[in-house]
């Protein structure tokens, strides 16, 4: 199975919240509240966004968290690699090429194909096009209706 860490689905869920207040700044304890996560989750994942650009700090009486850009402007894999690092479906697509088998996998070389798709989605799906996806009264976003209308084999 893949999946998104918890911590970057985390991520993803404080820097919606921001982006809804935007341009206001929110404390970690308010950020906590509204999202429903442990006060040193959102302290170690508002760190991840602050060293990544997403989110810039303020220290003081009306500090906080404030969104650096508004939702439209940050992707998915922005917000996904300041949590997690470089993203990389299988050992084959890391960027250290930690695969043990490679140089014998008949599969090696097909996968970082199907990483490189998987990034350009991520990559062209913003967090405001995520909001509300699902809900029937919301389209789905471009580049995941572009890829759903390809046919699959």
């Amino acid at each position: 199975m893949i999946r998104i860490g918890r911590l970057a689905d985390y991520g993803v869920v404080i820097l919606h919240h921001l982006g809804r207040v935007r341009p206001a700044r929110l404390s970690v304890d308010s950020l906590a509240e509204l999202t429903h996560l442990p006060l040193p989750t959102v302290r170690k994942v508002t760190r991840c966004l602050a060293d990544a650009g997403l989110v810039v700090s303020k220290r003081g009486p009306k500090g906080g968290y404030q969104i650096a850009r508004a939702p439209a402007a940050i992707s998915l894999a922005e917000a996904i690699t300041a949590i997690e690092g470089p993203i990389a479906l299988t050992d084959c697509c890391a960027e250290d090429g930690a695969c043990e088998i490679a140089d014998r996998c008949d599969l090696a070389g097909g996968w970082p194909g199907i990483n490189t798709i998987l990034m350009r989605v991520l990559a062209r799906t913003s967090l405001a096009d995520l909001d509300g996806f699902g809900r029937s009264d919301r389209p789905v976003p471009p580049p995941l209706r572009d890829l759903l209308a390809v046919p699959l084999r």
